[in-house]
């Protein structure tokens, strides 16, 4: 059986050994051969985003997706389609690709909002009183509950839509009663909603 010639000095470690296919194959199944490859092959990385990236931060995740990447298609590799640092610079150059391709999705994007109001007067009107009720909420759920059963009865149902008659009708009571009740029933929600604003503005 032969025995394989080991690979010079100057060659092991470096990008470009002849070892370089067997190592990319091994990768699927072998944690130390993409150890191996990404030593060989980090710098060169590195410097092929380095030129093709406008920041400290964009070159640092272009040669932690690269090799991220790699590991998937390392099963893929076949060397009779390219040379090892081909397979994993072309990798390189997608992901730098798929990077500016986000950034200019991104700057469009701002570009187009930067142009128009988000919201227009209506839309920050209904913002603004929907905020404004849910700060009022519990204070109006308080008012309520502070209201006698006999007017609250009688608001409940006007609220449902019924006249003060219909509600009167419901209840078995004349419509004055019913009137007064609601009249009464207004006023304690209204003086007990102001207070409750004053002290919350306080």
């Amino acid at each position: 059986m032969a025995l394989r010639r080991p690979d010079p000095p100057e060659a092991r470690g470096r990008p470009g050994s002849p070892d370089d296919a067997e190592l990319i194959a091994a990768i699927p199944h072998d944690a130390a051969a993409f150890e191996a490859v990404y030593r060989r092959y980090v710098r060169r990385v590195t410097g092929f985003a380095v030129g093709r990236c406008s920041s400290a931060e964009d070159v640092a995740d272009v040669v932690a997706q690269t090799f991220v990447r790699l590991l998937g298609a390392a099963g893929r590799y076949d060397p009779a389609l390219g040379r090892p640092e081909a397979y994993v610079l072309g990798i390189a150059a997608n992901v730098v690709r798929d990077h500016h391709r986000r950034t200019a999705r991104h700057a469009a994007l701002v570009s187009r909002l930067s142009g128009r109001d988000l919201l227009d007067a209506d839309e920050v009107e209904r913002i603004d009183a929907a905020i404004d009720a849910a700060r009022r909420a519990p204070g109006a759920r308080r008012a309520l509950a502070a209201v006698p059963p006999g007017e609250r009865a009688v608001l409940d149902l006007v609220v449902d839509g019924r006249s003060a008659g219909q509600a009167a009708d419901e209840l078995g009571i004349s419509a004055g009663a019913a009137r007064t009740r609601l009249s009464r029933a207004r006023r304690r929600v209204r003086d007990l909603m102001t207070t409750t604003d004053e002290e919350r503005s306080r």
